[in-house]
């Protein structure tokens, strides 16, 4: 199973209104940005991260379930958080079934994959996966693969980071991941 990362911020909290998660072969690394309120930042990020735990792991393949989990977060993003609540939202979205894998992504600018204990650009723009952050009007789409990286680690839209050859140990605790 992959597991889905996404790179933390610089400053005193590089990793303020992060989460991330896992529902049966469905797994997800995600942000939410609210400026310099910690506590709204971890608040918005749980109603996010329990949107996404809400009812359960999906059993659908893997694009069913991708769209399914959009479905979750559309409904109570909207509704806990108001017009506007979701606009901020960095998500990168995977599905694993027995045929492959599914990508599906808001608010990313790149994708990396870690090959050989380090990191490899895996999607980088210009790519109909990456994208603004926000909760779309329509649901994302979905990139198909025959198998996901061990890892994914995403990087935010708007952010210049060149993760080529880094290191696995060191892109790890820069998503905030101890081994």
């Amino acid at each position: 199973m992959s597991r889905p990362l996404l790179l933390g911020r610089g400053g005193d909290w590089p990793f303020a209104g992060h989460f991330r998660g896992r529902l049966g072969r469905v797994a997800w690394a995600g942000c939410v940005a609210v400026g310099d309120d910690l506590a709204a930042a971890w608040r918005v990020s749980r109603v996010v991260d329990g949107a996404l735990c809400r009812k359960g792991p999906p059993t659908a393949d893997r694009r069913r379930a991708l769209s399914i989990m959009w479905a979750r977060l559309d409904g109570v993003v909207r509704e806990v958080l108001g017009p506007g609540g979701g606009d901020d939202l960095a998500l990168l979205l995977t599905a694993e079934d027995d045929e492959g894998a599914a990508v599906s992504a808001v608010g990313i600018g790149a994708l990396y994959a870690l090959f050989g204990g380090h990191a490899e650009p895996w999607v980088i723009a210009p790519h109909p996966l990456l994208g603004p952050p926000g909760l779309p009007a329509r649901r994302p789409g979905a990139m198909t693969v025959d198998h996901l990286p061990d890892w994914v680690v995403a990087v935010e839209h708007g952010r210049s980071e060149d993760l080529d050859r880094v290191a696995l140990d060191a892109l790890l605790g820069r998503c905030g991941v101890t081994q």
